[in-house]
């Protein structure tokens, strides 16, 4: 069996991107004016980067396979994204170990006496999601509709343009993964 590669993902996003497919008008507006230092400047001004990370971080966007104003956009977005889903890190933080830190005292099942936390906090969160999730919300939540994951990047994060594009490719060759 061949070894997986991008080679589909690449046509489809670049022919998506250049035919004006999943890109709105908003983001046509070339992105680095608003950037002083285009996407270099931005990567520097997340502050959870240390400076190699930084560097690092960039020298990968110059080996993507876009064309530069669709690497920035994508690459842009990317750190976007980060910044924003780790600001999100807390409330979930939050809600694990809360749900991790309940004591079940009438579950107490295990006969091996040598498990880590670990094991016994995922034991505690698949009983918290049997107790208090139906089979259909445990089904939306583990499998999520294709088109709902593009729709969440774009109505929760604000994130519409040519990274996008990439992702819903990316979506659309894991469900057809046996033909692409």
């Amino acid at each position: 069996m061949p070894r997986f590669g991008d080679k589909w993902v690449i046509d489809k996003a670049l022919f998506e991107y250049s035919t004006g497919g999943g890109n709105c008008t908003c983001c046509s507006i070339p992105t680095n004016l608003f950037l002083p230092d285009g996407l270099k400047g931005l990567i520097n001004s997340v502050s959870d980067l240390e400076t190699d990370a930084a560097n690092a971080e960039y020298q990968a966007s110059q080996r993507s396979p876009w064309p530069p104003e669709m690497r920035d956009q994508v690459w842009a977005d990317r750190v976007r994204l980060r910044v924003k889903m780790k600001g999100e890190m807390g409330g979930y933080k939050s809600f694990l170990d809360s749900v991790v830190s309940e004591n079940d005292d009438d579950d107490d099942d295990d006969d091996n006496d040598d498990n880590d936390d670990n094991d016994d906090s995922a034991k505690r969160l698949k009983r918290w999601c049997i107790k208090n999730l139906s089979p259909a919300q445990l089904q939306r939540l583990f499998q999520m509709p294709r088109a709902e994951v593009i729709e969440q990047l774009k109505n929760r994060y604000g994130i519409h343009s040519a990274f996008a594009t990439v992702l819903s490719s990316v979506v659309e060759q894991v469900a057809n993964f046996e033909v692409t």
